[in-house]
């Protein structure tokens, strides 16, 4: 298959409850790992490349590995940007053919964000691209618990941010935080439920890494249709690549201890799937 939008995926997981895995990669390795793991469980995937690895890991490049990745795959695969700083960037992306973009300006005022949004949205829309959004503030995870909930999104603003945008999906704080935590996170779910069930599209969890599985299993139960990792994939990778070294010295083939990475990350990848499926009809 070739790299599709995002925005059809979200709809069937929203349908069938279930939430799409959206893997945050950076190279070669990780985009074989996640697409492996995404195929041999049957799920959707959203490849995401972060914005601060833009230049490290190259757009272009991890387009065309995407693409080739989806061509050994019969599963619905997406590439997007994670948390655009800027207009510019998002246009940037969709011209180098990511298939979705993330477009983040929660910092800034409402309607500021809203007008640029509204731009992002416009420009992908008119070439098939779909658009995620902030709106809230999700922490660091290693902020404390007073300051990772200070932000949560308010249900009815999120309706009317999503409603003057356009957006295909909402990323929302609840809770959840980028990153290893300080102190076991306090999700919200009274607040999950009521932005799933007001917002006119599909809801987005960030920073699943680190949350107790029985807290992302009753996000997927409430309803919430993509949900974000990157840290534990991170800490897998590097777990299998030390592994490596242990195995076979510091004389090893980069093949093998990439070897070990990518099992690594597979083996995580999967599990998450899983979870993510728990409640799928």
């Amino acid at each position: 298959m070739s790299l599709v939008p995002f925005k059809d995926m979200l709809l069937d997981a929203q349908k069938h409850h279930y939430a799409v895995p959206a893997f945050n990669v950076a190279d070669m390795e990780t985009i074989q790992a996640v697409t492996q793991a995404a195929q041999e469980e049957g799920s959707p995937l959203i490849i995401q490349l972060y914005h601060a690895d833009l230049e490290f890991a190259g757009a272009d490049y991890m387009v065309s590995i995407a693409k080739t990745a989806s061509e050994h795959c019969t599963v619905p695969i997406s590439v997007s940007l994670d948390h655009g700083q800027s207009y510019d960037q998002a246009i940037s992306c969709i011209g180098q053919g990511f298939t979705g973009v993330m477009i983040d300006l929660s910092k800034n005022d409402f309607d500021a964000n809203v007008e640029d949004t509204k731009r992002v949205v416009e420009y992908a829309h008119a070439r098939n691209i779909s658009v995620e959004a902030e709106l809230g503030t999700i922490f660091d995870a290693d902020a404390p618990l007073e300051v990772r909930n200070s932000g949560l999104t308010d249900p009815e603003k999120a309706a009317e941010f999503v409603g003057r945008t356009g957006v295909d999906a909402l990323a929302v704080s609840i809770g959840t935080a980028h990153g290893v935590y300080s102190s076991t996170p306090v999700i919200d779910f009274e607040r999950a439920q009521k932005i799933v069930q007001t917002l006119p599209c599909p809801t987005v969890v960030h920073g699943a890494s680190c949350t107790p599985d029985v807290d992302i299993i009753e996000l997927c139960r409430l309803g919430v249709a993509k949900i974000n990792v990157g840290t534990d994939l991170n800490h897998a990778f590097n777990r299998g690549i030390l592994q490596g070294f242990k195995k076979y010295g510091e004389k090893a083939a980069i093949r093998e201890y990439m070897t070990e990475g990518r099992r690594e990350l597979i083996k995580t990848a999967r599990q998450k799937i899983k979870m993510f499926r728990t409640y799928m009809d």
